[in-house]
């Protein structure tokens, strides 16, 4: 998500990356500090929790119409790894100043933006790829049910190849740089660069307008031109009438569900990205709309980049939520594992029972002796 942060609007009126922040210009952040590292601490944790549990219920179930979901959860989770924690040391030291620096400074705020913004984009294909199964599936089911498992490996795999060609450029534009403030102190910002080989103003410029087309604004509209052909065709049922009641009850059940997954997700790419998309088209088109720090344009930026950001935790729980096969499984593991700790925790207290019992029983077996026994000490003091 770097190139999703990296468009910030500059005083003289050109757009450079955000990381360009320096310790100077901390008067420019706008929401408190507080709830920005609070919004993504939750995030984090929300990311995580949510997008384990689908990979587990992938794992657990193995079937391979739920590889694209976990696909996109592993996507999610480099997101995580790669980004949320950039954000937070970057709110919390109130500056975007790299605190790594040579080679391997250089490597991570290569590798770093790479990945971040590579798993969004895989993120946002996968979206596309679930989008596309379920047109299949629902207007086309025979052509669906020939769709094999290596089919599906290799669409898989079509999304880090097209999002890792997407964002192959980073590896040359991305570096450290190093700069001086006011006060003589220098430091080191990661910063996105297209000099000496290309004019650095109108190479970003076309180079963000593509991503933003490809990753953001294409998929979109592709997701919700599917979804929407999928819930006229769901209403039209050409089929009900050759179907019981119980038929009909459980296919009515199955276009609610995949109504709502519909609309849940298109709804959520929506809210997270609607804000980011526009800021970024009017910091691109229009860079003197906003003065530089205006207090409208610090909190719309904030804000848009934290509803781009908790995309990563929304996505996981849409799909735990409104799959019932993912949500039945995991409360299936969650039975298990709580019998096996009843279990476990029975068989300790049976283990501790039979022992106490064999103490019993060797302590009364004792005491019925210790007559025997004291006669038996008693003679043989007296022989000796």
């Amino acid at each position: 998500m770097a190139v999703f942060k990296n468009v910030s609007l500059q005083g003289n009126g050109e757009t450079t990356a955000s990381s360009n922040s320096t310790p100077s210009q901390e008067e420019c952040f706008g929401l408190p500090t507080q709830v920005i590292i609070a919004l993504h601490v939750f995030t984090l944790f929300a990311s995580l929790m949510g997008n384990s549990l689908l990979i587990t219920a992938f794992v657990r179930m193995k079937e391979k119409v739920i590889l694209v979901i976990a696909n996109m959860a592993a996507s999610d989770l480099l997101v995580v790894i790669f980004l949320l924690p950039r954000f937070i040391v970057a709110e919390a030291l109130r500056s975007n100043v790299f605190l790594i620096h040579g080679g391997g400074g250089t490597f991570l705020c290569k590798v770093c933006s790479f990945f971040s913004d590579m798993s969004l984009s895989v993120s946002t294909l996968s979206l596309v790829v679930i989008a596309v199964e379920r047109f299949l599936a629902v207007v086309y089911p025979l052509l669906y049910m020939k769709t094999s498992g290596k089919r599906r490996r290799l669409l898989v795999a079509s999304t880090w190849i097209l999002a890792a060609a997407f964002h192959l450029p980073y590896f040359y534009t991305f570096r450290l740089v190093r700069e001086v403030d006011n006060q003589g102190y220098d430091y080191h910002v990661c910063q996105s660069s297209w000099e000496p080989a290309f004019n650095d103003q109108s190479a970003r410029r076309r180079y963000n307008i593509f991503l933003y087309t490809t990753v953001l604004i294409i998929p979109l509209l592709v997701i919700s031109v599917l979804h929407i052909t999928v819930a006229f065709h769901l209403r039209k049922d050409k089929m009900s009438s050759c179907r019981n009641e119980n038929g009909t009850k459980r296919i009515r059940k199955r276009t609610r569900s995949l109504l709502m997954m519909a609309i849940s997700t298109v709804t959520a790419f929506l809210i997270c990205w609607t804000l980011q998309i526009a800021t970024a088209f009017v910091s691109l088109f229009s860079p003197g709309l906003f003065r530089k720090c205006s207090k409208m344009h610090t909190v719309v930026s904030s804000l848009s980049h934290i509803l781009a950001s908790c995309y990563c935790a929304i996505n996981p729980w849409i799909c735990l939520f409104l799959i019932p096969r993912l949500f039945r499984e995991l409360k299936i593991m969650v039975h298990r594992r709580t019998f096996r700790q009843y279990a476990m925790k029975g068989q300790k207290m049976g283990s501790e029972t039979e022992s106490s019992n064999v103490r019993l029983r060797f302590e009364s077996r004792t005491c019925s002796f210790a007559p025997n026994g004291d006669n038996h000490e008693k003679s043989t003091e007296r022989s000796y």
